[in-house]
């Protein structure tokens, strides 16, 4: 049976390419030696901009599985969200 680590992002972590090209996945990596687990994304994200997020972070995993540096997954990625709700200054 197999450990789940559960990476939280916000979305605007999803705009910084580089994050994930060289420091996200290469941080995955290395855990993944130390101990296998499946890996999930939590992203936390405004109401309206879900659709798009979830699109975003998919874009990255698959340039990230097109070069080749998932292959040491034994299953893909999963994706779960949480939807934060938008207040106006009422609300504060």
């Amino acid at each position: 049976m197999f450990s789940e680590v559960v990476i939280v992002l916000e979305d605007g972590d999803i705009l910084n390419v580089d994050f994930f090209q060289y420091t996200l996945f290469g941080v995955v990596r290395d855990m993944y030696e130390a101990k296998p687990f499946r890996l999930v994304f939590c992203l936390e994200v405004r109401d309206g901009d879900l659709e798009a997020t979830v699109e975003r972070l998919k874009w990255h995993i698959g340039l990230e599985e097109t070069r080749g540096g998932l292959k040491f997954l034994s299953c893909p990625p999963v994706i779960i969200t949480d939807t934060l709700a938008t207040h106006g200054p009422s609300a504060l």
